[in-house]
């Protein structure tokens, strides 16, 4: 445990559901915040109502190593809950994050990406690609390698193919 800007800093894990982690990750996402700071946000605000019981933790539980930055009020209360009840910060940690969670909305999956933007950017990658090796085919000149003329004539073939 080290302390940061007046609050501790302390490891830990979150063992969560993979529904509940790719909500995570949506969140994380969304809002453009570090996963420390978002996680030690929604343990502090529910470190004053601190669960009466832990539940089993989650079948196939995917486990994701994270810090937490709490005051030191709060490392104290948690600190407390932990050692009254015999039980693991990472199990504490998980529930308030796992109930956290569960009380948001579904999130819509995220856009598909477009299929003409996709192949606009594969046209460019393959197309600068194309152009490295024709150089490096012209320069080799005669000592070009064979697998450079084929690799070229199916980056070709396959530019024809998505530009078609």
């Amino acid at each position: 445990m080290t302390e940061r800007q007046g609050a501790f800093t302390i490891s830990t894990r979150l063992l969560l559901s993979a529904g509940q982690r790719a909500q995570l990750e949506q969140l994380v996402r969304s809002q453009r915040i570090d996963l420390a700071d978002l996680v030690s946000m929604i343990v502090a605000d529910q470190c004053d109502a601190l669960p009466g019981a832990l539940g089993a933790r989650p079948a196939s539980a995917v486990t994701i190593p994270i810090r937490l930055f709490l005051t030191a009020e709060a490392r104290e209360r948690i600190e407390a809950w932990t050692h009254a009840r015999e039980l693991g910060l990472a199990d504490l940690v998980s529930k308030i994050v796992g109930d956290y969670l569960d009380t948001l909305p579904d999130t819509p999956p995220a856009p598909a990406p477009d299929p003409s933007r996709a192949s606009a950017e594969q046209i460019r990658q393959r197309r600068s690609e194309l152009g490295r090796l024709c150089a490096r085919r012209d320069a080799a000149g005669a000592q070009t390698p064979a697998w450079l003329n084929s690799y070229i004539a199916e980056l070709e073939a396959e530019l024809k193919r998505l530009e078609g």
